[in-house]
């Protein structure tokens, strides 16, 4: 008897605004500016429901706080149903909502032991302080299994379901005319960019890609166009650093590795510094994200260190010929200039050096060559050749 008290009690609440806050990819404060500004522009009345759909890949702790605080600020109702992918989320985001529905195979944690699962653990898989939901699709004690958007919110409405948080119960049919809007609410485009750079990966990569394009531009002769792609893309990137605990010691050895890679493009040619400078830009980027907020995927990250030295590698051909083609008359002034080879580099360039500089230059590819004999320059269809 004690137990129907509270749905006979309850208060029947007519809901003609649905709001469905969606809250994909990384949960940041983008999500969150984005739901603060709804908040605002929306008349906090008693006949709106708004739903979280929560399907984040990642978490920053400081944006489940401010989640909280958001949620204790409304009073009109408040649920949130986990998917559609298999999402990890934590009990205690879930205690702050009116009515919770899980998608099949969501994972719910706890920091606050084994009983802090309670009902969910009854009839669902539960192993220390992780439980997985292989309940079948259906209404349970204070929470529902629903494999959509649509049936979560079509069961609110329809069944007699309480409150976990107080004595309220809905009331709505989504094809009647009592419901003025059904409204799905994104973060905004800028919002969204922010969400997406967040995953570090991503960050590595603009923020590194930024520099090459800097240092790129240090050597060719242009308007200056990837020295502004390059500034901002480590803008953009770098928006994130202080949100997820990025070390900045790694952005030294960073800065380190950067100036490498411009002594490389300096050369010439790759050779072993440049492999030295790839080795101690993955390095900076372990440092970096050390005790990042987010999870590394490390095979990705050194996919992304490959990208950038593919990047460099490539550059480093353009950049020679730029400097061989645009100046023909410094070229001219070198032509029959006695040289000393110092290296071989491939079948077709060689390391000389010509009055204590060394330069890189164009070789027959079938001529027998020896190492500290002098040869003569001479020019062929732009290039400097030995």
């Amino acid at each position: 008897m004690l137990k129907l008290l509270p749905i006979l009690l309850s208060a029947v609440v007519n809901i003609a605004n649905v709001n469905i806050f969606e809250i994909e990819g990384i949960f940041s404060s983008g999500h969150i500016n984005a739901l603060e500004r709804y908040i605002e522009e929306v008349e906090q009345e008693d006949n709106n429901l708004l739903i979280i759909q929560y399907n984040a890949s990642d978490v920053n702790e400081n944006s489940i706080i401010e989640l909280k605080k958001i949620l204790a600020k409304i009073d009109i109702p408040k649920a949130i149903w986990v998917g559609p992918n298999k999402t990890d989320i934590d009990i205690s985001i879930l205690k702050n909502f009116d009515y919770i529905g899980l998608s099949p195979g969501t994972t719910i944690t706890t920091k606050e032991g084994f009983n802090a699962l309670g009902e969910i653990c009854k009839i669902n898989s539960c192993n220390d302080e992780v439980a997985s939901v292989t309940a079948e699709e259906g209404i349970y004690r204070d929470y529902l299994v629903v494999g959509s958007i649509g049936a979560f919110v079509e069961n609110l409405g329809s069944q007699d379901i309480s409150s976990i948080l107080r004595p309220i119960s809905l009331s709505f049919n989504l094809s009647s005319d009592e419901i003025d809007q059904i409204r799905f609410i994104k973060p905004s485009l800028f919002e969204r960019f922010y969400i997406s750079i967040s995953n570090p990966v991503f960050t590595y990569l603009f923020f590194a890609l930024g520099f090459a394009l800097i240092g790129l531009e240090l050597f060719a002769i242009g308007p200056g166009l990837m020295a502004f792609i390059g500034a901002l893309l480590i803008s953009f990137s770098s928006m994130t650093f202080n949100e997820y605990n990025l070390s900045y010691i790694g952005l030294l050895i960073f800065l380190a590795s950067f100036l490498l890679f411009i002594k490389v493009l300096s050369r010439g040619y790759f050779g072993s510094l440049g492999l030295v400078a790839l080795l101690i830009l993955h390095g900076s980027a372990i440092v970096m994200f050390y005790n990042y907020e987010l999870k590394i995927n490390h095979f990705l990250l050194i996919g992304a260190s490959s990208v950038i030295a593919f990047f460099y590698y490539i550059a480093i051909p353009t950049v020679i010929r730029s400097r061989l083609t645009t100046d023909t008359s410094a070229m001219s002034s070198l032509v029959n200039s006695e040289v000393v080879l110092l290296e071989l580099i491939n079948n077709n360039q060689a390391l000389v050096r010509l009055d204590g500089k060394k330069l890189v230059v164009e070789r027959v590819e079938d001529k027998s060559y020896n190492l500290k004999d002098e040869y003569k320059l001479f020019e062929e269809d732009g290039k400097l050749i030995i």
